[in-house]
């Protein structure tokens, strides 16, 4: 594997992105440091690196680039969550309907970041139910959790 900022995969990334997330949040990345780390043989992206932090990896089903914690403080779109949810989403655990508090720019199957009530990134997942399906369920989960910040133990 290697890591390069060839103008040639860093705008293949770059237009990964604005395909999934718009092109607000790509024209922003592109006037960061944007690396990208990919296989050699197949010059495939693996990781995305934005100011040397690793901000999306590469999902092997579609091959979509998908946010890590860092990654999802970049992009617009999100879930709201309430204090009690967001207990458990640093555990690790999905989101239910209830635990929502507001989506904003997400659809069904799409990653979003998944944030608390003050606005600070706690995990990213993927949407399992459109947001104006929640409103008709009272139970169920919403998000499935991908990757989650830690939950301190004090």
């Amino acid at each position: 594997m290697a890591r390069t900022r060839s103008k040639f995969l860093v705008n293949r990334a770059l237009a990964i992105i604005a395909y999934v997330y718009g092109w607000g949040v790509a024209s922003r990345l592109s006037s960061m440091d944007v690396e990208v780390e990919y296989y050699d043989a197949l010059r495939r992206i693996k990781h995305v690196y934005v100011n040397g932090k690793v901000a999306f990896s590469i999902r092997a089903s579609d091959g979509l680039l998908i946010p890590t914690v860092y990654g999802a403080s970049l992009i617009d779109s999100w879930i709201r969550v309430n204090s009690e949810t967001a207990q458990y989403v640093k555990q690790g655990r999905s989101v239910p309907v209830k635990g929502v508090v507001e989506v904003r720019d997400a659809v069904q199957n799409m990653d979003a970041a998944i944030i608390d009530e003050e606005g600070n990134v706690i995990g990213v997942g993927r949407l399992l139910i459109m947001p104006e399906e929640a409103k008709t369920v009272s139970r169920g989960f919403m998000v499935k959790t991908r990757h989650h910040i830690k939950l301190t133990n004090e």
